[in-house]
C-alpha cells in the first residue's frame, strides 16, 4: 500500500473562476509547468481548459502537451536554445518567450515558414532570466520581420509574496518606463502580483500569469480577495500499528524517545514519494477530526505517528495536508514553501482526480 494525492478537478475549475471575476479585464495565462505543480499536467490542463494560454517552463513540457492533443496556445517561459526548436514554436502555435541576445540572434539567423509569435522578457530587478537596461523599440525592429505583431513584453516581481514588499512598485515603474514607446501585449503580475497590485496596476497587466494560486494557495498571508479552495489532498495508509512502551525509542537514529506507553502507526509514504524527511519529529497528520504528531525520523517509504488509544485499522487513510491540514501550515513548519513541497511528490504516489 501507498500514498495517494486526490486532485479536486471542482476546486480547479472554482479558483480560476475566482481570478477571472476579480480581474476582469484581464486575458489569463495559466501556469501549469512542472507537471501543473506536482498535481499532473494534463490534467490540469484539461480543468482549466477556460484560460487564454497555458504557461511551461521548458519545450520539453510544450512538445509533450502538443503531443497529447492539447490545442490551447502554449507560451514557453525558458524560450528556446537552437533553431529547431525555434521552428517548432513556429509551426506549433507556441510562444517561446526570448530573454538573452543568443536568442536573438537564432532569429535572425533562422528562416519561418509561419512568422514566430513571442514574448519579450524584461529584468527589471530580479537578476535572474530577461533583457537588462535595452533599447526595446529597437529589439522589436532588429526581428520585426520575422515575428508576429504585436510582440509580448513581460517581466517578473522578486518579492510580491513578502510581507514587507518594498521592491515591487520600482519594478512596476521600471518596467513602465521601458515599455512606455512600444505597442505590445504586457504581462507582470503573478499570483501575488494579482492579489496586491492588480487594482493598481491593471492597464499594463493585460495578460496576468496566476500559478499557486490555481492550485488552491495564497502566496500572500490575509489574502481575503479571492477565494480559493486547495486542489490537492495528500494521503497515505495505515501500514501497521503496534504498541510501544515507555523509555523505548523509535525510527533511524532514535531521535524520539516514548515518555509515555503508547501506539505506533506506519504510514505507507515517505521521502522515496517525495514528503520531506525535514517534516521528522515536526509534522502532524489527520484522521477522522484528529491530528497526530509525526514521530521518529520519516524513511524512504514509511513515516510513524503517535495514535495514542485511538483504534485505527490496517488501510485506513490518513491525511497528510488538504482540507484539514493546510500545505502552507506545513511548509511553514520546515522553512519552505508549498510549490517545493508539491512538485517534490513522486510518480510511486497515485493519483486520482474527483
Amino acid at each position: 500500500m501507498n500514498g495517494r494525492i486526490i486532485v479536486s478537478k471542482n476546486n480547479l475549475v472554482h479558483n480560476l473562476s475566482e481570478i477571472k471575476k476579480y480581474a476582469k479585464k484581464s486575458k489569463i495565462m495559466s501556469v501549469i509547468k512542472s507537471n501543473g505543480y506536482g498535481h499532473g499536467m494534463l490534467e490540469v490542463a484539461s480543468a482549466l481548459e477556460g484560460s487564454d494560454a497555458f504557461a511551461v517552463a521548458t519545450i520539453e513540457e510544450a512538445i509533450y502537451l502538443r503531443e497529447n492533443k492539447v490545442k490551447k496556445e502554449i507560451v514557453c517561459l525558458q524560450g528556446f536554445s537552437n533553431k529547431h526548436e525555434s521552428i517548432y514554436c513556429s509551426k506549433n502555435n507556441i510562444r517561446p518567450v526570448i530573454h538573452c541576445p543568443e536568442q536573438i540572434s537564432i532569429i535572425n539567423e533562422t528562416s519561418f515558414d509561419l512568422p514566430l509569435s513571442l514574448w519579450i522578457k524584461i529584468d527589471t530587478g530580479m537578476n535572474r532570466l530577461g533583457f537588462k537596461n535595452i533599447d526595446l523599440p529597437k529589439i522589436i525592429e532588429q526581428i520585426g520581420k520575422k515575428i508576429k505583431h504585436p510582440v509580448g513584453v513581460m517581466t517578473h516581481l522578486a518579492c510580491a509574496d513578502e510581507n514587507d514588499d518594498n521592491f515591487s512598485n520600482n519594478q512596476i515603474k521600471t518596467f513602465k518606463n521601458i515599455i512606455k514607446e512600444t505597442n505590445a501585449e504586457l504581462s507582470i503580475l503573478n499570483s501575488a502580483g494579482i492579489i496586491k497590485y492588480w487594482e493598481n496596476f491593471n492597464n499594463i497587466s493585460k495578460w496576468i500569469r496566476p500559478g499557486i494560486m490555481l492550485y488552491g494557495v495564497s502566496p500572500c498571508n490575509n489574502n481575503e480577495k479571492i477565494k480559493i479552495k486547495p486542489a490537492m489532498t495528500l494521503t497515505a495508509p495505515v501500514l501497521s500499528v503496534k504498541e510501544c512502551k515507555k523509555g523505548e525509542k523509535i525510527g533511524y537514529g532514535h531521535t524520539y524517545h516514548f515518555t509515555k506507553d503508547t501506539r505506533i502507526a506506519s504510514l505507507g509514504i515517505g521521502y522515496g514519494d517525495g514528503f520531506s524527511r525535514s517534516l521528522s519529529n515536526v509534522g502532524r497528520v489527520f484522521y477522522k477530526d484528529n491530528f497526530f504528531n509525526i514521530v521518529g525520523r520519516v524513511s524512504m517509504d514509511i513515516l510513524t505517528v503517535d495514535i495514542g488509544d485511538k483504534k485505527i485499522k490496517l488501510g485506513e487513510d490518513f491525511e497528510l495536508w488538504g482540507n484539514n491540514i493546510s500545505i502552507k501550515d506545513v511548509s511553514d513548519s520546515i522553512n519552505t514553501i508549498p510549490y517545493e513541497l508539491m512538485c517534490s511528490l513522486g510518480t510511486r504516489l497515485k493519483r486520482e482526480y474527483i
